[in-house]
């Protein structure tokens, strides 16, 4: 797949554990209109360590914006 004019191996993530998640596979990639023109998302199938599998896109994860299914949001709240 292309980011701009880079390739990316949309299989580089798989296996890997990000915080809280692992990454089971690729799902689907699909074309967003933004402001600065048309973007590929990438998204995959995430297992959370609570056991929540979830799609999650491939910059949230990389970025991690995303670490959680939302498990840990959720206890967090709970603890207050």
């Amino acid at each position: 797949m292309e980011k701009g004019n880079v390739l990316i191996n949309v299989n580089d993530i798989i296996g890997k554990r990000l915080d809280k998640l692992e990454v089971i596979s690729y799902v689907y990639s699909r074309y967003d209109h933004t402001k600065g023109g048309e973007r590929i998302r990438h998204y995959y199938k995430c297992e959370c360590e609570c056991g929540n599998v979830k799609i999650i896109q491939r910059g949230q994860l990389v970025s991690e914006i995303v670490r959680s299914c939302g498990c840990a949001r959720k206890k967090k709240l709970w603890q207050k």
